[in-house]
């Protein structure tokens, strides 16, 4: 019963949105993140250019505050930034092929309720455990170092 508290209580953590993690994460931390110090519009369009300076195709951009005042709701600006390589993700694939559900990758930029600006982008690591990738953890934890350095670079 104790560790079905403390689990819920981890759980309400991650939920209520905390962002203590900073941008490292181990095995246990779903996401990395990295606070931004422009908004969320530039930030956008600098990480595009990041991506695409890096080789990265841009498959889409999707602007959730847009569609949510489309059908008359609020949201904070939340936009989700689709982009990828075929080279890696294909691997990745062959590796665990349920890891498709999570690919392309994705970097959420938003800003929280404090007004500040994140960036966030998947743990391979825990996308590679959640896939049951094991037979490639060099491949998944190689894709998640570049990943966490190109979050930094943002």
């Amino acid at each position: 019963m104790f560790s079905v508290v403390v689990m819920l209580v981890s759980l309400s953590s991650l939920v209520a949105g905390q962002h203590n993690q900073g941008a490292q994460v181990g095995a246990t931390q779903p996401v990395m993140r990295k606070e931004l110090s422009l908004g969320v519009a530039e930030s956008v369009e600098l990480i595009k250019a990041k991506l695409t300076e890096k080789g990265f195709n841009i498959f889409t951009t999707v602007d959730h505050a847009k569609n949510a005042a489309g059908v008359e709701l609020e949201l904070r600006p939340t936009t989700v930034i689709i982009f990828g390589n075929p080279n890696v993700g294909t691997k990745l694939m062959q590796c665990a092929q349920e890891y498709a559900i999570d690919l392309p990758q994705k970097v959420l930029v938003y800003e929280d309720a404090d007004g500040k600006v994140w960036a966030v982008i998947n743990s391979q690591v825990a996308l590679g455990a959640k896939h049951g990738a094991s037979g490639c953890q060099a491949l998944v934890e190689k894709v998640n170092g570049k990943l966490g350095k190109l979050l930094q670079s943002f």
